[in-house]
C-alpha cells in the first residue's frame, strides 16, 4: 500500500481556528480493516460521503465497509480519500449488461456461447472458480444476469458478496441469500440473489431494481428468472 503522509491546515467552521490533519491524505484499506485519522482538533467532527464504503467513528477511525471509493470530511473539509480494496478477488463477476440485446451481448461478452435462445445465452469458463455466466432475455432484451460457482467455493463466494453488497434476507432452508448495492432499498439499483442450484452448483442472479415497481413484483420476478435460469444451465450440463 502506498500512502502520502500530509500535515493540512484547514479553517474550523465554529470558530475559524486552524487545525492539523497528520495523516495520509489518501489511504487503502482491505475490507476487513480500520485507519484512524489523527487531528489536532480533539473536538473535531468526522463524516463519510459514502458509508456504504466506508464509515468514521466520533474519534475519528475510519471502518471498511465494501469495496469502493469515499472521503472523509473533517470539519466540513473533504480532507482524506478512502479506497478499500478486497480480500477476496478470485472470482470474476459478469458484465451487467441489463436492456441489451443478443448481438450487444455477443459484442461484449462474445459468440463462444455453449446456448442461446429466445431465454437467454449461457456461457461455459475453462479458468477460474466461476463455471458459466447466463444473461436472462425476455423480448429480446437482458433481464438478469447469472454467476455459477462450484459449491466447494461457497464460503468464499458468500465472503466475496459480503465485500462488494449490503445483505438483506437469508433463508436457511434452501440457503438462499439477498444482496442489495445500497444501504437502503430507495437506493438500490441492483438486488443480487445467492442460492444453491444443485449439490455442485451455486447460482448468483443480478437483477435490476427499480423501488419504484419491484416493490409489488419483486418475488414474482425473482422466481421467474430463477426458473428462466434454471432451464438455460441445464442445457450448459454442468452438474
Amino acid at each position: 500500500m502506498v500512502a502520502v503522509l500530509f500535515t493540512a491546515l484547514v479553517g474550523c467552521s465554529s470558530n475559524d481556528d486552524d487545525f492539523s490533519i497528520s495523516s495520509p491524505k489518501s489511504i487503502e484499506i482491505l475490507s476487513n480493516e480500520t485507519s484512524q485519522i489523527t487531528c489536532s482538533d480533539t473536538k473535531a467532527v468526522y463524516s463519510s460521503k459514502d458509508e456504504y464504503i466506508a464509515t468514521v467513528s466520533e474519534n475519528g477511525l475510519i471502518s471498511a465497509k465494501r469495496i469502493g471509493e469515499t472521503y472523509i470530511d473533517v470539519n466540513g473539509q473533504k480532507s482524506i480519500k478512502v479506497t478499500v480494496k478486497p480480500l477476496i478477488t478470485s472470482f470474476t463477476e459478469p458484465q451487467l449488461l441489463f436492456g441489451a440485446t443478443k448481438d450487444e451481448v455477443y459484442s461484449k461478452v462474445g459468440t463462444n456461447y455453449s446456448t442461446s435462445n429466445d431465454s437467454g445465452i449461457g456461457y461455459i469458463t475453462t479458468s477460474g472458480r466461476v463455471k458459466g455466466y447466463v444473461y436472462l432475455m425476455e423480448d429480446g432484451k437482458v433481464t438478469a444476469v447469472c454467476m455459477l460457482v462450484s459449491t466447494i467455493y461457497i464460503e468464499n463466494l458468500t465472503n466475496f458478496l459480503l465485500e462488494r453488497y449490503m445483505p438483506a434476507t437469508f433463508s436457511e432452508e434452501n440457503y438462499t441469500a439477498i444482496f442489495i448495492n445500497a444501504l437502503s432499498l430507495e437506493k438500490t439499483t441492483i438486488v443480487i440473489g445467492e442460492q444453491v442450484y444443485s449439490t455442485s452448483l451455486m447460482n448468483v442472479i443480478y437483477m435490476p431494481y427499480d423501488h419504484k415497481t419491484s416493490k409489488s413484483r419483486g418475488e414474482e420476478d425473482k422466481q421467474k428468472f430463477i426458473n428462466q435460469a434454471n432451464k438455460i444451465i441445464k442445457q450448459l450440463n454442468l452438474q
